[in-house]
């Protein structure tokens, strides 16, 4: 619709408006695009259908994308899947650890590595950020009924996962999600 209304505009507009008309229209598609990519990392069929690695990939390359970060990320050891309930939780732990990054963090750098190993999975994501102190943000949150950082270890938990956050006041934050491999 949108593309249509600009496309009558532009045979009766100005060089400058044609160049505003076709700014919109590639605004507009981004958008879309955006959008598409959002709907897809919400829906669970999808990241179990394509995985954990590759939806944590989308991730990465959504925030790429902002242009806001610099995102690096590893692999190390040979990939494999986990039980799909334990990809779509882990998947929701790394959202909360990347909306986090977002939210509160200031950073500028995401490093992210991924280890596969027997018996064991590792993720590694870390930021150049402001960090903060843990214990203080995890007692301050309770007060508050702010629970992103305690919903991340309930949601560990039911997997059998171990989250172990690392920061500290201007040296960023460090965030590894360990979860053991049972087939």
């Amino acid at each position: 619709m949108i593309n249509i209304n600009l496309a009558e505009i532009l045979p009766q507009s100005s060089d400058s408006m044609k160049e505003s008309v076709a700014e919109t229209k590639s605004l507009a598609k981004q958008l879309l695009s955006e959008l598409k990519a959002l709907s897809a990392s919400l829906n669970t069929d999808h990241i179990i259908h394509i995985g954990f690695a590759k939806a944590f990939d989308n991730e990465l390359n959504r925030l790429i994308k902002t242009k806001r970060f610099t995102v690096t990320s590893s692999k190390t050891g040979e990939e494999f899947r986990l039980r799909p309930e334990h990809e779509i939780i882990l998947f929701r732990l790394c959202q909360e650890v990347l909306n986090n990054v977002i939210q509160y963090a200031q950073a500028n750098v995401i490093t992210a590595a991924l280890t596969y190993s027997d018996g064991l999975f590792k993720l590694e994501i870390a930021d150049d950020g402001v960090g903060f102190d843990v214990e203080k943000a995890i007692l301050e949150r309770a007060k508050k009924e702010s629970t992103g950082l305690l919903n991340m270890q309930k949601r560990a938990r039911l997997i059998d996962a171990e989250v172990d956050i690392k920061s500290v006041p201007g040296l960023g934050t460090n965030v590894i999600i360990t979860v053991p491999v049972t087939y």
